[in-house]
């Protein structure tokens, strides 16, 4: 697999020798440059980014914002800072953000690459740690398997066999019980019904199909924070009364056990959208001045940063690292107008990593500089 390097550098002739003195392909690295800061950050929402070497001083976005909102995407993300001699302190300053390493320049060719395979070594570390975590979630799901296949073995199919086509309706189903519609579910419902009036006469696809709707169900309402019990309750009160159950019972149970399962996932308070949408700006409000990523956010509400960066744009209509600048640049305007606080406690107040980072971030935002708006600000209250 080639690892993904953005490089983002505004100044041509660097960006051309760090793409051309080194054979990035024979490092087994996937380049992508990009000239600016906002390029650079356009290309890790659209795409996987895995390292970024990004110049801490550029047009418009500079190195130290690409790198806070680029984490806020991607926690993962492994970030090189390249800098000159007059921002040795602000390159310094980015380790806090973490940053892994920065370069002076000038610097050598040979140096980036070394700084770039110790910062993918650590990315590999991480890759084969969640290696390990999967193949225990694996072991445990097939313990749980045995377990649901010795009190319900007539759902359980005895070779476990899932099929590409199955592999798709467990997706799809897992999606539509996290976030779907009730509509949705109904007409899962009705293909599962479809189904299993064609495997009428073949056992085997039955089972296979049985199988897949359990252990779908069962991982989604894990990964949502429920005790699996409450899936086995589930499970046990809808079983037929017949020792192998005919169509009819089968259909009668498919039905009533998603039902039964949607309207527990629907009782978390994050079940709903909507409702999700609320958790999230109030985790936000309670938490941006200590640098909330949608990353850590995700985590927290077992949901994936893909899927809840598309569900927060659908809803909110901005992404979720503008509308966590918004809210940040909404305090800070009322911090300058309503209070006397110094520019530097402001900036720390609010999360900044220095108080020249935030005035550069308020100026690109704003418009003008922080003192700037609080004398306008004055300005207008003298008038009145």
């Amino acid at each position: 697999m080639a690892w993904r390097l953005l490089i983002a550098e505004d100044e041509k002739y660097l960006r051309e020798k760090v793409t051309k003195n080194i054979d990035w392909v024979a490092y087994g690295y996937e380049v992508v440059v990009a000239s600016d800061g906002e390029e650079a950050l356009e290309i890790m929402e659209r795409e996987q980014i895995d390292l970024l070497v990004t110049d801490i001083r550029m047009p418009g976005m500079d190195g130290i914002e690409l790198t806070e909102r680029a984490k806020a995407l991607n926690e993962e993300l492994k970030v090189i800072v390249i800098s000159g001699h007059a921002e040795f302190e602000l390159a310094q300053a980015s380790i806090r953000l973490g940053v892994e390493d920065y370069l002076l320049k000038p610097f050598r060719s040979e140096r980036l690459l070394e700084v770039v395979e110790k910062a993918r070594a650590k990315l590999e570390a991480r890759k084969e740690q969640l290696a390990q975590e999967s193949k225990r979630e694996q072991l445990a799901r097939q313990l749980l398997e045995k377990r649901v296949s010795g009190v319900f073995g007539w759902l359980a199919n005895p070779n476990f066999f899932l099929s590409q086509s199955n592999h798709a309706t467990r997706h799809r189903l897992a999606e539509i019980l996290r976030s779907g519609t009730p509509a949705e579910l109904d007409k899962e419902i009705e293909l599962f019904h479809a189904a299993l009036d064609c495997y009428e006469r073949d056992g085997e696809n039955v089972y296979i199909l049985l199988n897949d709707i359990v252990i779908t169900t069962l991982t989604t309402v894990k990964d949502l924070g429920f005790e699996l019990e409450q899936v086995v309750n589930i499970m046990s009160k809808h079983l037929p009364t017949t020792s192998q159950g005919d169509l009819a019972d089968l259909k009668h149970w498919v039905a009533s056990f998603l039902l039964d399962i949607n309207e527990l996932i629907k009782s978390r308070p994050e079940g709903d959208s909507e409702q999700l949408i609320k958790t999230m700006k109030n985790y936000v409000d309670q938490n941006y001045r200590s640098g909330v990523t949608l990353h850590a956010l995700a985590n927290q509400l077992n949901m994936s940063p893909s899927q809840l960066s598309k569900l927060f744009l659908s809803y909110v209509g901005e992404n979720f690292s503008d509308y966590v600048n918004g809210l940040k640049e909404q305090k800070a305007k009322e911090l300058l107008k309503a209070t006397d606080y110094r520019v530097y406690e402001i900036a720390d107040f609010l999360g900044f990593s220095d108080a020249y980072y935030f005035s550069s971030w308020f100026k690109r935002t704003v418009g003008c500089s922080p003192t700037e708006y609080r004398d306008s600000c004055q300005e207008r209250q003298d008038v009145l």
